[in-house]
């Protein structure tokens, strides 16, 4: 990437075709429309087309994937006198001409005591105004780029606010299993995300709760799809390469050791996705109350620095895919893909135990030791639930009556399927791709 590839308006053409709101969405982001579609307008200044300018200009629009924030459109332009003239209402006489000039705030009352009138769209008012106020807060100067990145609006918050409003715990009207059921779900659509960025040569390195957004979505019982988003920090692997040297740093408590050694690989992200995990099932912040040399010494040399709840139910694949994510050696820990298969066989593990009982699941977990491999235990399950579905003539059982006979097959060693999402409607939670409507059924209402 390089400041050749990118090439900047003018700036008064910065704003043209978005309608910007006063509503702040985030640090920076503001509410907005595109082209008719509702949006959130990323603003920044930077000194000069730098590094990071010029990730968030070109690999956002480069990506497009169902679990990765739609970038619509970014934008640059170097701001001029005659820039700020128009944003200030005019020119300013000034005795240091030649020198960089700090945009300036402009009184916007009136003195009548009318206030400003009404606007002709809901909350939409002068997309200038609006820009105007926000560099004068960023403190813009001539001659530095304003930057505009223009997304989707991901209207449910983010990972971070989902897991601090319990989304992910048991509660009254919210079971175990569905509180399970969302975290798996939220996890694995995470996963996808990062599996497209992998495929594509690049490295997310600031994967955390605050950079994965979510989206409403009616498929299932959480409303929300979740999107990782926020390519600032991001890295693009050059093919045949395993890892690149780096001086760029991330959020701090989600690094992995090699890191703080400027060594980043998509095996970088695998360790965030783990922390990640810790922080959905025991909602509590990785670290948190310690300064940052402490947690950074206690993740380059504590091997376990994150302490997994011993006896959380429902939660023991969780737990030892977390484990894996987290090995202090980046080949040892699984792949984003074996991350996403693990993620959905797990689901699929828990979809079965309501299908069949947990006698039946809890027989195979048993018969084929607890500690093994999470989706070799899996799969078992799933088959079992799959020989149950079935219909009459398709060649398996089609009743849990006949879950036993499904039970030996599988034991046996019989061929199981690849671990892909059921096609047909979970109970609580929908599977991916089907659209729930009407009501629950009183099986269901269990689940609630």
């Amino acid at each position: 990437m390089d400041a050749a590839s990118v090439v900047e308006c003018d700036p008064f053409q910065l704003t043209q075709g978005i309608s910007l709101t006063t509503k702040e969405l985030g640090r920076g982001s503001y509410g907005g429309s595109f082209r008719g579609l509702p949006v959130a307008v990323k603003v920044m200044v930077a000194p000069s087309l730098d590094r990071p300018a010029l990730r968030e200009l070109l690999l956002g629009p480069s990506v497009s994937h169902p679990n990765i924030v739609q970038t619509y459109t970014s934008r640059c332009a170097t701001m001029s006198d005659e820039y700020f003239d128009f944003l200030e209402g005019g020119p300013r006489d000034r005795a240091d001409q030649g020198l960089p000039r700090l945009l300036l705030d402009i009184p916007l009352h009136s003195g009548d005591g009318f206030g400003a009138p009404g606007v002709l769209e809901g909350d939409f008012k002068s997309s200038f105004l609006i820009l105007h106020k926000v560099l004068v807060d960023l403190k813009a100067m001539t001659g530095q780029v304003a930057i505009l990145i223009v997304q989707e609006h991901a209207d449910k918050g983010t990972l971070r606010s989902a897991i601090q409003g319990g989304m992910f715990a048991p509660r009254e009207g919210w079971s175990l299993r569905v509180a399970r059921r969302a975290l798996l779900r939220t996890a694995s659509e995470m996963a996808r995300g990062m599996l497209h960025l992998h495929d594509v040569g690049l490295v997310h390195a600031d994967l955390k709760p605050a950079n994965v957004l979510l989206s409403n979505s009616p498929l299932d019982r959480r409303g929300c799809t979740a999107k990782v988003t926020d390519f600032g920090l991001s890295h693009v692997i050059p093919p045949n390469e395993n890892s690149i040297r780096t001086d760029s740093w991330g959020s701090v408590a989600y690094m992995s050791p090699e890191a703080f050694a400027g060594s980043l690989s998509r095996a970088a992200d695998v360790w965030a996705f783990g922390v990640i995990l810790h922080e959905m099932l025991t909602g509590q912040r990785p670290f948190e109350g310690l300064k940052a040399p402490d947690a950074i010494q206690i993740i380059r040399n504590s091997p376990t620095p994150l302490t997994w709840p011993p006896n959380l139910p429902m939660s023991s694949g969780i737990v030892h895919l977390g484990r894996a994510c987290l090995h202090r050696d980046p080949a040892q820990r699984p792949t984003m893909e074996r991350v996403l298969h693990v993620l959905v066989g797990m689901e699929q593990c828990i979809r079965a135990n309501l299908l069949l009982g947990p006698e039946a699941v809890t027989e195979i977990l048993d018969s084929h030791g607890r500690d093994e491999d999470v989706t070799a235990i899996i799969e078992r399950a799933i088959a079992l639930a799959r020989a149950v579905e079935a219909p009459p003539g398709a060649g398996g059982p089609a009743a849990p009556g006949n879950a036993a006979a499904a039970a030996a097959a599988a034991a046996a060693g019989a061929p199981v399927g690849p671990l892909t999402p059921s096609g047909s409607a979970a109970l609580g939670l929908a599977g991916p791709g089907v659209r729930r409507t009407g009501s629950y059924s009183p099986q269901e209402q269990e689940l609630a």
